[in-house]
């Protein structure tokens, strides 16, 4: 076996180094700068795409928390409608370790009327649906979710409310429902009364106090809310006053929802505690699937980056063909004039991921958080992500680590004759 000693093998890289050098700089100015826009703008194009998805993602989630489930969501045992003693429950929750506020619900549906009076028959729907009706809190409620912050029109509810309703504006209406107008009840205004008709055949007449607007459209912009008081009478029992269909748990950003759930759990409570991950899947697996797009745009620039690098490195080998030759001749080794190519990408590919963590750090980061995407579903901003970039930067190395090695061994794999004569 042939041995190579360290100082020949350092001496090849010296050359390959020196020739890399003397490619960058004496060739065509406008290559490498070229090179270097291609590579920075692909870079900026795969943290763009996975940062936005991201960025959407972490949207809902906070949705999906701020607007309906909270934290954490105590549910009925087990064969049971409604949680029992939930004052007893309530004051339990309240002594654990990061809880920062609890708030009952008192679930319903309902068959909701707007302008009842002008039906021509019994047979006319009018403007009506059968719509979610929630008893709460309001000062509770305040502590889990955002809904009091998201009013639009109107007020909140207090809780001496009894006939006066806030609604969703995916029932309510109007000029900012997304639903279509046949889908609400038609652009309901403040001061006017709907007409509830429960499943217990109760039927009650609310004045709208209050439309509210959180964007979450799946669920919480399709419901309705009432005080506790009010819909315990509806379903008209004395122990409707201490019951609950369940229990929002806030807890506090420093601590863990799964030790939360522990503590709640070894206290003894009754019913099912899970936190709002295990009722968010549905929307998660949706938005999954823009994960699998957005990986697919990003593969394509990826092979986008590593096409135009491969074509700018091979002109540039077929330029130089008769050089390579005569180098060869003269005795440099084929691997030697390989790993000149193979310095050159990685220059280019350095030098393209550096400029363009720049342009994303400096420029697109600070703009985005002044300035986030209005989107139905809110306010997206950029969530770059640790992972992202190191996978996004792998790629575009071993991108161009093939952009440079083929052309390269391509041309290595003619003769020394053919390569200086081109014959």
């Amino acid at each position: 076996m042939k041995y190579i000693s360290a100082k020949s093998v350092a001496g090849n890289l010296a050359i390959s180094l020196f020739l890399a050098f003397k490619s960058i700089i004496k060739g065509n100015r406008w290559v490498p700068i070229l090179l270097v826009l291609v590579m920075s703008f692909s870079f900026v194009n795969l943290i763009f795409t996975s940062s936005l998805i991201t960025g959407v993602m972490h949207t809902m989630d906070e949705q999906l928390i701020n607007a309906v489930f909270s934290n954490v969501i105590i549910s009925p045992p087990k064969n049971e409608y409604y949680i029992d003693h939930v004052s007893q429950l309530e004051a339990k929750a309240e002594q654990v370790h990061g809880v920062s506020c609890v708030s009952p619900h008192l679930n319903n549906s309902a068959f909701f009327e707007y302008r009842w009076e002008e039906k021509e028959s019994q047979m006319d729907r009018g403007k009506s649906g059968t719509w979610e009706v929630i008893g709460i809190n309001p000062e509770k409620e305040a502590g889990v979710t955002i809904v009091h912050d998201q009013i639009i029109a109107g007020s909140y509810l207090e809780e001496s409310d009894r006939d006066k309703i806030v609604l969703g504006i995916e029932i309510a209406g109007g000029e900012a429902a997304q639903n279509e107008q046949f889908l609400t009840l038609g652009g309901v205004n403040i001061g006017d009364k709907v007409r509830l008709s429960y499943p217990n055949g109760i039927q009650r007449e609310y004045m709208v106090k209050g439309v509210f607007r959180t964007r979450e459209k799946a669920r919480a912009d399709n419901l309705a809310f009432v005080t506790l008081r009010e819909m315990a009478s509806v379903l008209g029992r004395g122990t409707f006053y201490d019951r609950a269909s369940e229990v929002l748990v806030k807890t506090t950003p420093d601590v863990e929802e799964g030790e939360v759930i522990r503590e709640l759990k070894a206290m003894g409570i009754q019913g099912e505690i899970r936190s709002w991950h295990e009722y968010g899947g549905a929307m998660r697996d949706t938005i999954a699937t823009f994960e699998i797009i957005g990986s697919l745009i990003n593969g394509v620039g990826l092979i986008v980056a590593g096409i135009v690098m491969f074509i700018v490195i091979y002109i540039n080998v077929i330029s130089k063909k008769r050089q390579i030759g005569i180098m060869r001749a003269i005795g440099i080794a084929q691997g030697t004039i390989i790993a000149s190519y193979l310095f050159q990408a990685l220059f280019y590919a350095t030098l393209g991921v550096l400029f363009g963590w720049l342009i994303v750090r400096f420029l697109l980061l600070p703009y985005f958080i002044s300035n986030p995407i209005d989107l139905p579903i809110g306010l997206v901003s950029l969530t770059v992500q640790p992972l992202t970039t190191g996978a996004s930067t792998i790629g575009l190395i071993l991108a161009a680590i093939l952009a440079g090695l083929i052309p390269a061994w391509a041309m290595m794999k003619q003769s020394i004759i053919k390569t200086i004569w081109g014959s």
